[in-house]
């Protein structure tokens, strides 16, 4: 009797089913494996693509251009490229280039090992591969190359299942043929007889009780049962009957049924599986009994206990016993919800893909090499007319016979990379119902695993044809107009059109201005104002436009045009149309009507109607910056003899000999005309003084003390000048003509070649108002201005808290001038910002002696225009006089005074100094009614005590939400003071207080003061 007669059927059985298991398993988890290593391998060549590509276009050009290596060098040298080894061979598989990182290694070995060594390296520590890129530039070049383990490894959820699953099935797999090996070495050992001392129903005499051997039977099935729940398998054992003997804990998390729940129940019972509609199915086990055959890994649909629907993998083998009988069956099964969403979301992407080649313009074909197709997109399907089925299997000839069909040599392969306007057969396409398109196509190599094959993209070109056929017709008429035409695209403004008169004209081929724009052929067009133009085109406020301009041509020289711009929107995408007219020969004749309107035909000087228009201008400028405005008045002296001796031809020669001199001594600012006759006047900006016109009438006058040479003869001619200034005169245009008039009367009268300046009786405060503004810059740069201290102190406690920096003018004739009136001559005269910059110098001045005597000092509030903060200059010039002194910039508080509508603007020179600590304050008249915007950081809100504000109760509140603190100055009197005692201002300063003090006087008044800066 042989051991395996002995033992009982069903451990041959169980032996039998986990050696078939184990198969199962690892085939599955093979499977799995090598699907992971694809989809990594795939992920690699994605991000390693790009690379590759351009190492093949580099490879184009090997040896000429050395771009190759490199590039080669520089994807090894990265860490992030990943690539240990590349190596790149031509289409005949020449090897053009290869290097790695280990090639340099220096190694103590023979150069023989140091190649084994190397080799060894990159087998180690890399992996190799291949790629074709399919490119025009570089048609079968192959980059081979090797990858550092792990580069580019990525995480992604699919992959990580897939490669988790087949771990777990090999591991599985492992155990189950290690089970296998053990129960079949013991199968063959005769002392040992397992199955028989597992088998209650078949026990030998002598041998163990029933109870310890169902004891050792349901050890062994924990233990498999604890092995498969390690590796998420969930196992029903049943008898012949289909009744569950056993289930491990992953069969009860799957079903919901406790082990102690499930013993002795139906397998269908427990293990409910479900088709479509919830319909219940045979359960395999059962089957599998039934049969009398395994069944392999199949999917199916588990209710849980609680309801649930789970899909699952299920496989069923038979256990038998010593003698082959069937004994029972064996159910695994594991839950495949995971797997389940991972393969939905992959085929709700491969629906999106197709979704989106579905939409595409243009047909999509996929063939096999030889031009079956095997796949069509919704847009060729339209195209040819056949539905998708029809289309599998079709092939390139039957779709477009023409030319693969009917011309001899042509196949779909010549196409590869070919560019539609490559000299190759134009293609027709055939529809289902006989009738005929012209195509485009684009034909690309598609490899994809080991399987090849072709992208061929195919474009419907009829209504492109016929809209080529119309342009073509459209461009010749418009290349036979006079005008020249242009059509620009309307975003990137490239001419798309020109025609031939434009081409003409400016000297360019037509593909030298396809790369142009507009701006490029226009000397003085304002890019600026062209972008106006074409926004007003395209938001519709006008149909069309017209600008002048100057085109210019290849050669350099430039030509004047007159521009009519439209838009058209009913283009795909809008254009802008260009219709330019050249107006040279218009431009000369407007600047001749121009010239006889405006200037005088003999002397080419401007005539009466410049010269008002000049004049205009000049008293509008000298009202902005203080400066006089002279009107000299001119009359030839004895200029009508001349004319009557000599004629007339000569005296039109004088009059322009005397107009030469005239210029020759003015500046480019001065404008002189030619009223008629002999008369000339001269409009002479930036006066100061009177003296300023004596000195050019004086150089007018020295001008002509030379005789003027004419037709051979010496004739002496000197004029009489007339002036008027503005303002001492103040009148209009036509009134400073008139006085300037009469004072060149007074001249002649006083014995001709002098000037005489009209006087006007000016009031006494007029022309003290007048000197102030001539004098006041002078006065700055002499230092005539007296600064002053008036301390500032709080309202609660009394603290000295600040002094505001006060100043006045002592003038030589009209005596002390006081800083209201000095502030508005400074103003009419345009010195304002000087005599601000004279008040910081004065301040920082100040604060340095303080320091150096070792006395403290309160900040110093000075007043400053706010549109000072705008300038580099300011900035500059202050933060100079802050690392001169030596002073701290807290020290200063500059108070702000800005009209309403000016922005507080900021240079970044000022910007600097705020964050050094310099203060700003702002006056209560600026921020009435609203703050402007853009303002610098305020501390301080300054009122004068008059301010209606103030007496209304407005400016404590605006203090208050503005977080500043409020000062009010100029409290003169004790009416004033008594006023303000309860109008909620934290600091008051002004005469009713304290006068202004020189720096000694201040410095002894504070010395027992409290002080509390600001």
């Amino acid at each position: 009797m042989n051991a395996s007669a002995d033992r009982p059927s069903w451990v041959t059985g169980a032996l039998l089913a986990g050696l078939a298991a184990a198969g199962l398993l690892l085939f599955s988890g093979l499977r799995q494996e090598w699907r992971a290593e694809s989809l990594q391998r795939s992920q690699e060549l994605r991000a390693v693509g790009p690379d590759l590509q351009q190492l093949a276009v580099l490879a184009a050009a090997w040896p000429a251009d050395r771009a190759l290596g490199s590039r080669i060098d520089a994807l090894l040298k990265a860490p992030a490229s990943g690539f240990a080894q590349i190596a790149v061979s031509d289409a005949r598989g020449n090897l053009l280039l290869r290097r790695g990182v280990y090639d340099r290694l220096d190694l103590p070995f023979p150069a023989a090992v140091q190649r084994q060594l190397r080799k060894l390296l990159y087998v180690l520590r890399s992996h190799e591969d291949s790629q074709r890129p399919a490119l025009d530039a570089a048609p079968g070049y192959v980059v081979r190359f090797r990858l550092f383990n792990g580069a580019h490894r990525v995480s992604e959820p699919a992959i990580q299942a897939l490669r988790q699953g087949a771990r777990a099935q090999m591991l599985l797999a492992l155990l189950l043929l290690g089970g296998f090996g053990y129960g079949l070495r013991r199968q063959l050992q005769p002392v040992v007889d397992w199955r028989r001392r597992l088998d209650g129903r078949r026990r030998l005499a002598g041998q163990l009780p029933p109870e310890i051997t169902w004891q050792l039977r349901e050890s062994l099935r924990e233990r498999v049962g604890r092995a498969l729940d390690g590796l998420q398998y969930a196992i029903f054992l049943v008898g012949r009957d289909a009744r569950i003997r056993y289930a491990n804990s992953a069969a009860e998390r799957l079903t919901g049924w406790s082990a102690a729940d499930a013993q002795g129940r139906p397998a269908y019972t427990v293990f409910h599986t479900v088709g479509e509609g919830g319909i219940p199915e045979v359960t395999p086990v059962e089957r599998c009994l039934r049969e009398g055959e395994d069944l392999p890994p199949q999917p199916c649909s588990l209710r849980t206990r609680g309801g649930e629907i789970r899909p699952v993998e299920v496989m069923a083998c038979l256990l038998r016993d010593a003698d082959g009988v069937v004994d029972g069956a064996a159910m695994l099964f594991r839950d495949l919800t995971a797997s389940t969403r991972q393969f939905e979301a992959l085929r709700r992407e491969a629906r999106l893909s197709q979704s989106v080649v579905d939409h595409l313009d243009e047909g999509l074909l996929t063939t096999d090499p030889a031009g079956v197709v095997r796949s069509a997109n919704a847009r060729a399907q339209r195209m040819f007319g056949y539905s998708r089925d029809e289309m599998a299997g079709v092939t390139v000839t039957k779709l477009m016979p023409v030319p693969f069909l009917n011309t001899p040599g042509v196949r779909i392969g010549d196409y590869i990379g070919a560019r539609p306007a490559a000299h190759l057969p134009k293609v027709v396409g055939w529809r289902k119902d006989a009738t005929t398109f012209p195509v485009e196509l684009w034909v690309q190599p598609m490899s994809v695993d080991d399987s090849s094959g072709l992208v061929v993209i195919i474009r419907d070109i009829t209504e492109r044809l016929r809209g080529e056929n119309l342009a073509s017709r459209l461009g010749r008429l418009l290349d036979s107009a006079m005008e020249e035409i242009y059509i620009f695209d309307a975003q990137t403004l490239y001419f798309l059109e020109v025609n031939r008169g434009a081409q003409r004209n400016l000297g360019y081929g037509l593909e030298q201005l396809a790369q142009m724009t507009p701006l490029q052929i226009s000397e003085d067009l304002d890019a600026a104002m062209f972008q106006s133009y074409l926004a007003r085109l395209r938001g519709g406020d006008t149909g069309h436009l017209s600008y002048r301009c100057r085109h210019r041509r290849a050669d350099g020289s430039s030509y004047p045009v007159e521009v009519r711009l439209n838009f058209s929107r009913e283009e795909e995408p809008p254009v802008f149309m260009a219709i330019v007219a050249d107006i040279t020969e218009r431009q000369a004749a407007e600047e001749r009507l121009h010239q006889l309107a405006h200037f005088d035909a003999l002397t080419g000087l401007p005539n009466r109607t410049v010269l008002k228009d000049r004049l205009d201008q000049a008293l509008l400028s000298a009202a902005r910056n203080a400066r006089m405005v002279g009107v000299f008045f001119i009359d030839l002296d004895r200029f009508k003899p001349i004319n009557d001796r000599h004629g007339h031809e000569t005296g039109d020669r004088v009059l322009r000999a005397a107009a030469e001199r005239l210029k020759q001594g003015l500046r480019n600012a001065d404008t002189v005309a030619r009223l008629g006759g002999d008369e000339f006047v001269i409009v002479a900006q930036g006066l100061r003084t009177r003296e300023d016109a004596g000195r050019l009438a004086q150089k007018i006058l020295d001008s002509f003390h030379a005789p003027l040479l004419v037709d051979g003869l010496s004739l002496p001619v000197t004029p009489s000048i007339g002036i008027a200034l503005y303002p001492l005169v103040e009148t209009d245009t036509e009134g400073l003509l008139r006085y300037a008039d009469s004072a060149m009367y007074q001249a002649k009268q006083a014995g001709r070649a002098r000037y005489h300046l009209f006087e006007a009786d000016l009031a006494p405060e007029r022309r003290r108002r007048l000197e102030l503004q001539r004098e006041v810059h002078t006065a700055i740069a002499l230092n005539q201005f007296r600064a002053r201290l008036q301390p500032v102190t709080a309202v609660q406690g009394g603290a000295l808290s600040a002094a505001l920096l006060r100043y006045d003018w002592q003038h030589s004739r009209h005596g002390l001038i006081g800083e209201d009136e000095a502030v508005l001559a400074a103003q009419q005269a345009g010195v304002r910002a000087d005599l601000e910059l004279w008040c910081i110098y004065r301040a920082c001045e100040l604060l340095a002696e303080a320091a150096r005597r070792e006395r403290a000092m309160p900040p110093l509030l000075v007043d400053i225009s706010a549109f000072q903060l705008r300038t580099a200059d300011f900035g500059l010039y202050a933060a100079d006089l802050i690392d001169r002194f030596r002073i701290a910039p807290a020290q200063l508080v500059l108070v702000l005074r800005a009209s309403g509508d000016e922005p507080l603007a900021l240079h970044d020179a000022v910007l600097a100094l705020i964050r050094r600590g310099l203060r700003f304050g702002l006056h209560a008249d600026t921020v009435i009614p609203a703050l402007p915007d853009g303002a610098p950081p305020l501390s301080l809100l300054v009122a004068g005590a008059g301010l209606p504000g103030l007496a209304q109760g407005q400016l404590p509140v605006l203090a208050r939400q503005l977080g500043m603190a409020l000062l009010v100055r100029d409290v003169d009197s004790a009416a004033q003071l008594a006023a303000l005692a309860g109008a909620g201002a934290g600091h008051l300063g002004g005469e009713a207080l304290q006068r202004g003090m020189e720096l000694d006087p201040f410095l002894e008044f504070i010395q027992p003061q409290e002080l509390q800066p600001l």
